[in-house]
């Protein structure tokens, strides 16, 4: 009996809302859109990140049908209470709230998982969900607006008044934006600087090579840092390194998105930084029993080392947004390394391979502001470096995209004049051995300086290390920062 009122109740609410909008519709059938409503809550119950991506703006409103209203409050409930949404776990839960029969039983919400090929295109399906449930909520607001001023009894200025602002409030309800006034921003700043000076520590994530750190102080938060280069530069080596100092030496926890290497040859070089045997060797399961030990004694940090690898390969853009805010969320994880980027897809229907790069990095400047935390993705360069006479990069080369000099927050290119058998490099004027010499070159930098960074390639461990000799004789790079004397064991 309950069930038939509630049911009665709901119909009864709608041909209300549909009457009351039948003087601004004229006969049109309300803004609405079955097939997007239903591929957005098949996709949900089809794959588990689905839910993660989108709930911060997946509300009842979205939907037009009753049916989909329900399973969306159901899936919601679920969310909340950190169940897992999948076919089986909706169906209890609409049983549980007396609704399974309403939408159709566990055969509709078969159809809905079996009508989804792919959950890629959740995100810009929501968008349209969005776009017709405003239109929707418009209709409703101005039909209203219209009715009170056909009224003499209601005062024109509070039917005004009343209209702009439920014309504000229908925005904000579907579209969730965020602001902050600029006092607390400033107070905000200055209370995390005193924190941070009377520990003494830097303001982001360090790598512990310090002249890298005096001049970044540590990664920072929400920033998005390029690193590129030629193949045989440095550049998995650097990232290794950035991941491994704050993870071990910090407890800082990392992840590395490795669409290249295998988690097993990126533990290896882990293993070769620490205990100094050759990563080939490592690599190939050539170590003999004195190494072996060695390896065990010297990389025994390596055991609850918080750092995690995912080495899925081709990953999109979508997966990596799931899997980083769960990681973010379940594991602190306070830097996120990927390498690299161009094996990276997007996950949209996108021909144009520059476009497609296009996107992942606008969408990991966008993760990096949603997480607050910084984000380090390598790049590739095109081939038009070898064409110069010193093989040194510039912002021009990174490849396939200009957006990504765009997005970037900063720029370091990874040069090895070694490596084209130039014997000496130039730096502020003096000339230097280009033995294991790795060139840091920091070409653009939103918040600091510029500059040409040296530190130390060793080749048999692919390790970066600071320079050995006097770094103060390198006055390539201004020190915006205080040294930080922190002690690489690299």
């Amino acid at each position: 009996m309950n069930k038939n009122n509630n049911t009665k109740r709901e119909y009864n609410k709608k041909k209300k809302e549909d009457d009351d909008l039948s003087i601004f519709t004229f006969g049109n059938v309300q803004p609405q859109a079955r097939e997007l409503e239903e591929a957005v809550l098949g996709s949900i119950m089809l794959e588990s990140y689905v839910a993660e991506n989108i709930m911060a703006e997946f509300t009842e409103e979205l939907f037009y049908f009753e049916q989909n209203k329900h399973i969306c409050k159901a899936v919601i409930s679920l969310y909340k209470i950190n169940k897992p949404i999948d076919l089986l776990t909706v169906s209890d839960q609409l049983k549980k709230e007396g609704n399974l029969e309403i939408c159709g039983g566990t055969f509709y919400l078969i159809e809905l998982t079996n009508r989804v090929a792919s959950a890629a295109n959740v995100e810009y399906h929501l968008r349209i969900l969005q776009q017709e449930a405003l239109r929707r909520k418009l209709i409703s607001v101005c039909s209203n607006s219209v009715k009170m001023a056909y009224d003499s009894t209601e005062d024109i200025f509070d039917t005004h008044a009343k209209l702009l602002t439920e014309l504000e409030s229908s925005v904000s309800e579907l579209l969730k934006y965020h602001s902050e006034d600029v006092g607390s921003i400033h107070k905000k700043i200055l209370e995390q600087s005193e924190k941070i000076l009377e520990k003494g520590i830097s303001s982001g994530v360090e790598s512990g090579l310090r002249m890298l750190d005096n001049v970044t102080n540590g990664w920072q938060k929400s920033d998005l840092i390029i690193v590129a280069g030629r193949p045989g530069m440095g550049k998995t080596a650097i990232a290794v390194t950035a991941a491994m100092y704050p993870a071990i030496f910090r407890k800082k926890p990392t992840a590395i998105f490795s669409l290249e290497m295998s988690k097993e040859q990126l533990v290896s070089r882990m293993q070769s930084n620490l205990s100094n045997v050759d990563v080939s060797r490592i690599v190939k399961k050539q170590i003999v029993q004195f190494e072996i030990d060695k390896i065990r004694k010297e990389c025994y940090q390596l055991e609850d080392a918080p750092i995690y690898i995912d080495d899925s390969p081709n990953i999109s853009l979508v997966d990596l947004k799931s899997k980083s805010r769960k990681l973010v969320r379940d594991m602190n994880v306070e830097l996120i390394v990927i390498d690299y980027l161009q094996l990276m897809r997007s996950g949209l229907n996108i021909f144009n391979r520059e476009q497609e790069i296009a996107e992942i990095s606008r969408g990991l400047k966008s993760l990096a502001k949603e997480l607050k935390i910084p984000i380090i993705a390598l790049s590739q360069l095109s081939r038009v470096v070898e064409s110069r006479a010193d093989k040194k990069p510039m912002l021009s080369d990174l490849r396939e995209s200009g957006q990504i000099e765009q997005d970037a927050d900063m720029v370091i290119f990874c040069y090895r004049p070694e490596y084209y058998a130039i014997e000496t490099y130039e730096v502020d004027g003096e000339q230097f051995s280009s033995d294991g010499l790795f060139m840091c070159i920091v070409a653009k930098h939103r918040n600091g300086e510029l500059g040409e960074i040296p530190l130390r390639f060793i080749g048999s461990q692919t390790k970066i290390t600071n320079y050995q000799e006097d770094e103060n004789q390198f006055s390539g790079v201004k020190k915006i920062t205080q040294v930080i004397t922190t002690d690489t064991p690299f």
